[in-house]
Order: structure tokens, then sequence, then C-alpha cells
């Protein structure tokens, strides 16, 4: 009985550890992308934009860089988020700062929003 105990044990431990590398998935190669969301409020326009991570791209007002994107299965569905870093184009200023520059998550957006008068930016996937 003791032998059958120790056994589920090691099995159940050899298990965790195998399958614990992938629930949680770092995206940060050249040819992955994240798709992000963006709605103009005054026209009420969506606007669904992939951007390749590790590039700087140009949309709208903005430049928009995606550093990585990470999948996470730990909670039992898909968590997607992505560290988006985001300018204003046409704050011509000498020291333009970010307009925002932090985690983005796919599931909800209002933890980490952006405020800027015309656009909602968001998060929408990552590949």
């Amino acid at each position: 009985m003791a032998t059958k105990i120790i056994i589920f044990i090691y099995l159940f431990i050899f298990s965790y550890s195998s399958f614990g590398n992938e629930l949680v998935k770092v995206l940060n190669n050249d040819n992955n992308y994240a798709e992000i969301k963006i709605i103009d409020k005054i026209t009420s326009r969506l606007t669904t934009e992939k951007i390749n991570l590790k590039t700087l791209k140009n949309i709208k007002d903005f430049e928009i860089f995606i550093d990585k994107c990470v999948l996470d299965t730990r909670k039992g569905f898909l968590e997607t988020s992505a560290l988006v870093q985001i300018k204003d184009v046409k704050n011509r200023t000498k020291d333009r700062v970010f307009l925002f520059n932090n985690w983005m998550f796919a599931s909800n957006s209002s933890i980490n929003e952006i405020e800027h008068p015309n656009y909602d930016i968001s998060l929408k996937s990552c590949n």
C-alpha cells in the first residue's frame, strides 16, 4: 500500500513538472505578431491591425512597439498579455514621452487602458 502511494506521488510530481512549462508561453520572436483593436471614438470605426513583435509601426497618430507577448493558461483559460509601448506622433515637443508603456491584457482591456480623447486601443490576440 505504501509503495502505491509513493508511486502515485512520484507520478503526480513528474507529470506536474513535465506539463508546467507548457502552461506559459512567451512569444518574443520577430516572426510572431500581435493584433490590436483601435476604435475611433469620433466616427465609431473599428480598425484591427497586425503588428510584428520587436518592430515599430506607425498607425494613425501613434508609433506602436510591441516587445513581447505572453500566452498563459494557468487559470484554466487562455490569458493573452503583451508589453506595449505607444507614443503620440502629433506631439511635436522635443521630449516626447510614452502615451502608454505597460502590459496590456486581451481579456480585460480596462485594467490598463490608454487615456486618449479620440481613440481606444486594446489587445485582441497574439500569434
